[in-house]
């Protein structure tokens, strides 16, 4: 298998990628995506909230979490936002600092089969070591749309919230007004039209469809 094949060679399992980019364009969904395409369980660490107000309290909390991914692996443990945790941006006397080499320390140390998805919003908050070679496998860009994106975001939801499909003509200017948009705002658009045509009690004709 692969897995002996690296262990043969010396190479560590892969341990994670960072993703980083414009918000509401689909890191959350990537990291829903490796777990469901490698058939593992997923599960969420909110940097943010292992922050105690005592001391140490941050520190042991961290640990207590990153252990309870290594129980229950093989598993893809997913940081949304990881930049909201560690940004040093608290005051927080030296905790941030602590965490996040506690943090790296398990990234590179860590035996278990436990795949880390991190997604940030802002690269210019994330501590410079995370962001060294190394420390992830692979970082990523997300950035909105194009238009092939966008068309197929568009299809997908004007089939899921309207129920329709649409000719050419109208898709094409679709994909030029939404030109800018995350799939997040497509998407709240589309939804928006769906409430409205529910609380209106409208059906669309066929004429409308195109």
């Amino acid at each position: 298998t692969k897995k002996a094949e690296m262990k043969k060679r010396g190479i560590k399992p892969p341990r994670g990628i960072l993703m980083v980019g414009v918000p509401g364009c689909g890191k959350s969904l990537a990291a829903k995506a490796v777990a469901a395409r490698w058939q593992l369980p997923l599960y969420l660490l909110d940097f943010a909230t292992v922050q105690g107000q005592y001391v140490g309290q941050s520190e042991r909390q961290l640990k207590e979490a990153l252990e309870t991914a290594e129980r229950v692996s093989p598993c893809v443990l997913w940081i949304d936002e990881i930049e909201k945790g560690l940004s040093g941006t608290k005051g927080d006397s030296g905790v941030t600092t602590r965490m996040i080499g506690q943090f790296l320390f398990w990234l590179q140390e860590c035996k278990k089969e436990v795949f880390v998805v991190a997604t940030a919003n802002d690269i210019n908050s994330l501590p410079p070591e995370l962001l060294r070679k190394g420390r992830f496998d692979e970082m990523f860009f997300v950035d909105l749309p194009n238009n092939n994106e966008r068309k197929e975001i568009l299809s997908f939801y004007l089939a899921k919230y309207l129920n329709i499909s649409i000719n050419d003509t109208l898709m094409e200017k679709l994909i030029t007004i939404t030109e800018g948009f995350s799939g997040a705002d497509i998407e709240s658009s589309l939804r928006d039209i769906a409430y409205s045509l529910v609380s209106d009690n409208i059906n669309l004709t066929e004429k409308e469809k195109i």
